[in-house]
């Protein structure tokens, strides 16, 4: 049974500021995001992992880094880099949401039309698909402990694929140095939390998602 642990990274500034947060917003944690991956980082034991992996942009690196504290070697995938936003990384959201209300669900989130409007923008399914193909890659791993550091809407992917809900805006985004915890016994894959905020030793039992 695989157990994956994946966490999106702490806090930045343009998450702070409210913009949109992509892949070319390559920025550092600020020290928000700090502390809240260091209280996350002693509420854990790195030691129990066996792997680690993480999106290679600068805050999940970082954050990596923090819980990881030296102990494994950390695998960069870009498999796990956040969504590009293509013109949109890095704008105010909400001026881009008055200027494109369309591109928006109720929560706020980006629909899968906003490519019509974000030149550049990476779309919905190509993100479903690295993310699928990573998923699956860690299916084969065995009786693994893994730790994944990625971002917000990947977070989202993971869940979306892992339990074929359709439509993705049917997940909100987990807190920065939030945690989801998924097993895939048998090729059959269990949720066991999703968005928890400090404790990635948590046990309690996950339903099986079918389908």
């Amino acid at each position: 049974m695989v157990q994956l642990y994946v966490v999106r990274h702490g806090e930045t500034e343009t998450n702070h500021q409210g913009r949109i947060n992509g892949f070319s917003t390559d920025l550092s944690l600020n020290d928000a995001g700090k502390k809240e991956v260091t209280f996350l980082a002693n509420n854990m034991d790195i030691n129990e992992f066996d792997e680690v992996y993480t999106s290679p942009l600068k805050r999940a690196k970082e954050t990596a880094e923090i819980l990881n504290n030296g102990v494994h070697e950390i695998k960069e995938d870009n498999r796990l880099q956040e969504i590009n936003y293509g013109i949109w990384d890095g704008q105010p959201s909400a001026e881009i949401r008055d200027k494109y209300p369309d591109a928006f669900d109720e929560n706020l989130f980006t629909l899968p039309n906003y490519i019509k409007y974000a030149k550049d923008g990476e779309s919905f399914a190509h993100v479903y698909k690295r993310v699928n193909d990573f998923i699956k890659e860690m299916a084969t791993k065995g009786d693994k402990k893994i730790l994944i550091v990625c971002h917000g809407f990947i977070s989202r992917a993971f869940y979306k694929n892992m339990t074929h809900v359709p439509d993705i805006s049917s997940i909100i985004q987990p807190d920065n140095a939030g945690v989801a915890k998924y097993r895939i016994n048998n090729g059959i894959p269990y949720v066991v939390y999703y968005n928890r905020v400090r404790d990635l030793d948590y046990t309690a039992m996950g339903a099986p998602i079918h389908g």
